[in-house]
Formats: structure tokens, sequence, C-alpha cells
């Protein structure tokens, strides 16, 4: 040992005898290494599976995410499309609400917005669409409302043609896709495809917002007056959020989101009288 140490005359001795027993020191090994490898296998495989499942996740996740952004994008697309109407709104005041429940019976054509007398929505307000009237305010609470669509055969306003100016009162029918012209003359200048519109006259609907437009005109034997049918502009069964108005209202019924209007009633309705409601 001493003379390898000093001198290195036994290397190839000893390399000799590594060689000799490399064998056996491999196969001592060789259950460790083994154990080792079966251990990293089962913690790749575990890690794998609990990545699969976490990628799994993720993309169920996504797939959702994706979902509610086309649910958003149709959504921005409806809003556009109410912000960029034809309608004019820049003299007036706005405010969108949200669809919540539609009833549409026969006989009463009622919808529920999100808005209520917190937002400083009032009895009677004007609702449009992205192409036109489409109801009033007839009941509200403190967080939510209630509008008549004009296709309610209880609701009416004073409406004119775009084209004579002719005045007539358009009703509802019972059916979202019509409304009716009562009492036009046999001689009236009206014809199919007249574009109607709000005449501001009635004290309800500030002027010149589009209605509908003429499909039918008959005149049944034994009438005096003509029977009109129109369609409504704003497809009324399928709208999601429409548009209050504040039109030449009093200074209390502008819409204050910081607090609760103070000239209400219990049931919203405003104690003080409103011109925009009063009959002319």
């Amino acid at each position: 040992m001493t003379v390898d140490h000093r001198y290195q005359h036994l290397q190839v001795v000893r390399s000799s005898i590594a060689t000799a027993t490399y064998p056996l020191q491999y196969l001592a090994h060789l259950p460790s290494a083994i154990s080792e490898i079966f251990n990293e296998n089962l913690a790749a495989r575990t890690d794998l599976i609990s990545d699969n499942e976490k990628l799994r996740e993720q993309a169920l996740f996504y797939q959702a995410k994706l979902q509610r952004l086309a649910l958003l994008e149709q959504e921005n697309a409806r809003l556009r499309q109410l912000l960029g109407s034809p309608i004019q709104t820049s003299h007036e005041q706005v405010l969108i609400a949200e669809i919540l429940s539609v009833d549409l019976h026969p006989f009463r054509q009622l919808i529920t917005i999100n808005k209520g007398k917190r937002q400083g929505v009032y009895d009677g307000q004007p609702l449009v669409a992205a192409k036109g009237i489409i109801g009033q305010i007839v009941e509200v609470y403190p967080m939510h409302s209630t509008a008549l669509l004009i296709s309610d055969p209880n609701h009416a306003l004073l409406a004119e043609t775009n084209r004579t100016n002719l005045r007539a009162l358009l009703v509802g029918s019972g059916k979202t896709d019509r409304v009716e012209l009562k009492n036009v003359s046999l001689s009236a200048d009206i014809r199919v495809g007249d574009l109607l519109h709000t005449s501001g006259l009635d004290g309800r609907y500030p002027p010149k917002y589009p209605i509908a437009e003429v499909t039918t005109i008959n005149h049944r034997p034994g009438d005096a007056f003509l029977h009109i049918e129109a369609r409504p502009l704003a497809n009324l069964d399928t709208i999601r959020e429409v548009l209050l108005l504040w039109t030449n209202t009093p200074e209390e019924q502008q819409p204050n989101p910081k607090q609760d209007t103070n000239n209400s009633d219990s049931e919203g309705k405003p104690t003080k009288p409103i011109a925009a409601q009063e009959t002319p």
C-alpha cells in the first residue's frame, strides 16, 4: 500500500481487480437502481395523470369562457346597435336596461326590466329598442319595473305617417308582430310601406320616433273606416335590452344612481304632476 501510494506501481493490479469485481458491484446495485427507476416512472405517471386532469379542467374552463365571450360579443353587438340606432338621443337622457322576464299573453303583453325607482324610472316613461318604440312603464318598484308593450290590446298612442303626416290612433292587436291603425277614413292618403312614427301630441312619447311599417290596407264592406295593419320595427319577441327615455320631464325625475328619488310614493309613482304625462 505504501509503495502503491508513493510510486503508483500497483495501478495495473488495481485496475484488474476493479474490472473483475465490477459485475458484482453492478449486481449489488441493481435492486436499488430498479427501485429508483420504478419510483421515477410511478411518479412521472402520477404527475402525468395529474397534469392531464388539470389540463382537462382548464380546457373545459376556457371553453366555457369562450362561450361566455361569444355571448358577450353578441350582447355588445346588440348594445352597439342599440346605441347606434337611427333614433335621435343626443338631446335626451337615456338609460340602458336589461329585460328580466316576458309575459306575452294575448290579452296582456308585459316585460320586466332591471331598472326601477332607484334609477329614476317613473310611471309612463317611454321605452325604445334599436329600431323603434316598444312601450311604456306601467309599474315601478325600487329595483325593477314593468312595461306595457305597444302590441298589448290595451295600449294606444297617436302616430303619424312619415309621408303625409296623417295622424291616427295606433293600438295593439295582442300579437308581437302586428299593430293596427284605428279610425282612418276611406279617403286617407296612406299606402303599404308607409313608416309610422310618434307624433309627440299625446303627451307620452317624444316626437319623430319610428314605430311600425304599414303592411296591410283593407276596406271591409259596411265599415266606415279602413282596416290597416302595421308591423312593429322592433322585434318585440327577441329584444334583450331597451332604452329608457327622459324627455321634457321635471328635474326630479332625472336618473340619479347615488340616491333614490325623493318625490315618489311607496308605489314608485311621482307625487308631483308630470308635464309629459298630461293629456294635451
